[in-house]
């Protein structure tokens, strides 16, 4: 059964993504509140699907620690499920993401106006200046929260990763909350493998790290955290 329902939703999910985002492609003509209601629409889409079809559902635990002011999000990343995720719970967000990722065909144009943020590993310093550059922009112009994954890649449940010193250096340039949150969403949504198990994904959101700490005291609270 667990074979079928992953082949029913990935027809699905394939056949409604292209078709909802070719339906919207001239997103270059649509205003920023536009692009981003087509996007959660989308996102909402993909986890009804994911609830319905995969049998996978999912708890919060922490909603009263999401700050009131714009902070950063620091979660762990395990699989494809919380890109859907976050943004539905955190709106008014952008995802820091890798350079490769900006040449998704469907998606370019909408990460582009949605103010994604790229950065680009190999290019050091020059990469670090221009992303922090880019994170102060967002808050300005009334982004609320930038969704960082420090580990820098899916990881698999129990394995831990170096996190990236990216996170330390918007939360001292932004001076603003990092908020940590660890889901488990790699137990049934396993990473690069076709079958998806069902059960429900927990979801937990610490408190938030407040602003003012040196970059070793975040990144230990980090580690333990994720």
């Amino acid at each position: 059964m667990e074979f079928l329902r992953s082949l029913f939703f990935y027809l699905l999910f394939y056949i409604w993504t292209i078709f909802y985002f070719v339906i919207f492609s001239q997103v270059r003509f649509f205003s920023k509140n536009f692009t981003v209601k087509i996007a959660e629409f989308w996102s909402v889409s993909v986890m009804k699907l994911t609830s319905r079809i995969l049998l996978i559902d999912y708890e919060v635990e922490g909603k009263e620690n999401i700050p009131d002011k714009p902070f950063i999000i620091a979660s762990n990343h395990q699989s494809a499920w919380e890109t859907f995720f976050l943004p539905i719970i955190f709106t008014r967000s952008v995802f820091i993401l890798k350079k490769n990722l900006k040449n998704i065909p469907i998606f370019r144009s909408y990460f582009k106006k949605l103010g994604f943020i790229y950065v680009d590993k190999d290019n050091g310093f020059s990469s670090m200046k221009s992303l922090l550059k880019s994170a102060s922009d967002r808050i300005d112009h009334g982004v609320y929260s930038i969704i960082i994954f420090p580990e820098g890649t899916r990881v698999r449940p129990g394995e831990k990763k170096e996190l990236s010193p990216g996170v330390s250096a918007i939360y001292k340039n932004l001076s603003i909350p990092v908020l940590p949150i660890k889901l488990n969403s790699g137990e049934f949504w396993v990473n690069k493998r076709f079958i998806k198990k069902r059960g429900r994904i927990l979801v937990k959101i610490h408190k938030p790290i407040m602003p003012g700490l040196n970059k070793e005291v975040l990144m230990k609270m980090l580690e333990e955290k994720l």
